[in-house]
């Protein structure tokens, strides 16, 4: 089946409506890996609101524990990030991460595969980030 619009509005609403009932979790990042657009799925897995989300770093707002920590004096953890070589357009395109975050003053072990798009719009350089929360998938009873 195609699809034809007559106005790019046309095709613009239709992708906006299938990314924001997406069952996975969608947002896009500037080259400063700050979260410039989010989905529904996004923020129920984040448990945050718009404010606490947009132009905040995945990490900042998922509470990552790794954030920061130092694997010795002159290195920062966050340089050796799988999650931040996808962000950072590095050859990888998608990551299996397997960490502890700080969800509303609660450490919660997430199961998340990320898939990373790059995107190009208006000369400005995205990031388009896909998460499947398989953190139930894999819960061990």
């Amino acid at each position: 089946m195609r699809l034809e619009f007559v106005k790019v509005e046309e095709a613009n609403g239709l992708l906006n409506q299938l990314i924001e009932h997406h069952p996975h979790a969608i947002f896009l990042t500037d080259h400063d890996f700050k979260v410039k657009y989010y989905n529904k799925s996004f923020s129920v897995l984040a448990e945050s609101s718009k404010s606490d989300i947009l132009d905040h770093e995945f990490c900042q707002i998922m509470g990552c524990t790794q954030r920061e920590k130092l694997l010795d004096p002159h290195e920062d953890l966050c340089k050796h990030c799988q999650f931040r070589n996808l962000l950072s357009g590095s050859n990888l395109s998608d990551v299996e991460l397997i960490r502890d975050f700080v969800i509303n003053n609660q450490v919660k072990t997430k199961h998340l595969r990320i898939e990373a798009h790059r995107v190009v719009m208006d000369g400005h350089k995205y990031r388009l980030m896909v998460i499947d929360d398989r953190t139930a998938k894999n819960k061990i009873d």
